[in-house]
């Protein structure tokens, strides 16, 4: 399995793209974070991971929110040891973004929140745990100094 030994932070994990990568991630041996703001959604991914035995747990939240994305980072690394990866899923597309002319300035917030936002959250918070991780692995094998 290529990513045994590998913890992957899936966003956006309670449907679509997130909750196949999420399935397949753990197909390979890697460990999951998923998290999705939408709870219900999230434990059926966690559920479906589990049934073919692979590791995951399940963190409720927005990625748009720095609190959430935070915590998710740390009960991953606090479950799993660390974070080798980070899959920057989660992203809206709400009826309500029309065009420029028709989409309120609200609507256009909250786009920008999820799909910029998340992921710039996401690599404040993950980046420094996948730098902690590369140096462990480097230090761990002495052939790659």
């Amino acid at each position: 399995m290529r990513l045994t030994g590998k913890v992957i932070l899936v966003t956006g994990a309670g449907a679509g793209m997130g909750r196949v990568a999420a399935q397949t991630f753990a197909r390979e041996g890697a460990q999951v974070v998923a998290t999705d703001y939408a709870e219900g959604p999230l434990q059926e991914t966690v559920a479906s991971v589990r049934d073919v035995g692979g590791g995951i747990i399940g963190v409720p939240g927005n990625v748009a929110v720095a609190a959430d994305v935070q915590r998710a980072v740390e009960e991953g690394v606090k479950a799993f040891g660390g974070l080798n990866v980070l899959y920057n899923n989660a992203g809206i597309m709400p009826d309500d973004d029309t065009s420029v002319i028709e989409t309120s300035e609200d609507a256009w917030q909250r786009v920008m929140d999820v799909n910029l936002k998340g992921v710039f959250l996401c690599c404040k918070y993950g980046i420094p745990e996948l730098l902690k991780a590369e140096d462990r692995s480097s230090t761990s094998h002495p052939s790659s100094r």
